[in-house]
């Protein structure tokens, strides 16, 4: 059975609207905490079909939902953090004619990925990651994020990616309902999100024999473009999706945009992890979404700009084109997604 790939449905990102794009991406599941979806199915099927042949076969993807307040809580407290991670769980679909749905515990998961050698791919879901004022109460928002972990040669190394790129910088402290109307935030010495990934990591190490390595800097955290500015949709459940498509494809594999204004070919993602440029990878999976900023991307490719110049013309581009980019990201996905040879294998018994 033949699939076309999801560049072939770019142009599908000038139809429609937003509000049509996001029914359709809820009909699916694609923007929902539930872990038995078509879109985890889907995410399946791509694996199969678009990631390189070493990531199609040594790659786990595993989706996770954490209660951020209860690990806050027991930060705080200064007790509980062994028991809340290893009552997390991940859930996983595999597919061999047939899709075979299967929760675990989720540390124990990871260790036998990591003795197996595995890249391991988190979508990760958190329904609790910050607040925001309704007209009757203050109420939690949802945030959907990722986790990458590599196996080197005798260790791994952790990545994490926040949508909200280098503003997590601002975040350090967590706010908790406490009534309708009312809230607490409780001060941190970091990002919320790093204090969150500094803890799992250490949990991880202190069960296993392969160390994985974290340090909460750029080099193993996205602080480059916040890629959601002046999103008014809260579209973050895309670019998790997004990321695992392009990280099965470039990791391995460079990427090569040909362009009215020339060809531009991207390092692998591989080689650039390697050399520190992690923002710069998960940036250049976007680029694809974003014809408008060709010109200067050439341009700042040409003068081999540094990596900060890059991050700052692509965040200006958004803030300034973002109903186009939200478009070209949700309309071409859920296209891809449901065209026949996806159905098919995902409605078929």
């Amino acid at each position: 059975m033949s699939y076309k790939q999801l560049e072939h449905y770019l142009q599908c990102g000038k139809k429609s609207t937003i509000d049509k794009f996001l029914q359709r991406l809820g009909s699916v599941g694609t923007n929902s905490l539930s872990h038995d979806s078509y879109a985890h199915k889907a995410a399946v099927l791509i694996q199969q079909n678009e990631f390189t042949k070493k990531m199609r076969e040594d790659t786990s993807l595993l989706y996770f939902t954490a209660d951020l307040e209860e690990f806050m809580h027991c930060v705080e407290r200064k007790e509980g953090l062994n028991d809340y991670f290893s009552r997390l769980s991940t859930s996983r679909y595999t597919y061999d004619n047939t899709f075979e749905f299967y929760e675990e515990m989720m540390i124990e998961n990871i260790l036998y990925l990591m003795d197996e050698r595995k890249f391991i791919f988190f979508q990760m879901g958190v329904p609790d990651y910050m607040t925001s004022e309704t007209p009757q109460k203050r109420v939690y928002d949802a945030h959907a994020l990722c986790i990458i972990m590599i196996p080197r040669k005798d260790s791994y190394d952790c990545y994490y990616i926040n949508s909200h790129g280098h503003t997590i910088n601002t975040q350090h402290h967590y706010e908790f309902i406490i009534s309708r109307k009312r809230s607490r935030k409780m001060k941190l010495s970091e990002p919320a999100d790093v204090v969150f990934m500094k803890a799992l990591v250490a949990h991880i190490n202190n069960k296993s024999d392969i160390k994985v390595n974290y340090d909460g800097t750029s080099k193993h955290t996205y602080r480059g473009a916040n890629l959601q500015a002046g999103d008014a949709h809260g579209v973050c459940f895309i670019y998790p999706l997004l990321i695992w498509y392009n990280f099965g494809k470039f990791y391995t594999k460079s990427q090569v945009l040909e362009t009215e204004f020339g060809k531009i070919e991207v390092p692998t993602g591989k080689s650039l992890m390697k050399s520190g440029k992690f923002n710069h990878f998960i940036e250049s999976m976007f680029y694809s979404f974003c014809p408008k900023h060709f010109e200067i991307l050439q341009h700042q490719y040409n003068l081999n700009a540094p990596q900060q110049k890059f991050s700052q013309a692509m965040e200006t581009h958004l803030e300034k084109d973002t109903y186009h980019f939200i478009k070209m990201l949700i309309g071409p996905y859920i296209s891809y997604i449901q065209q026949s040879g996806f159905k098919q294998k995902i409605y078929s018994m």
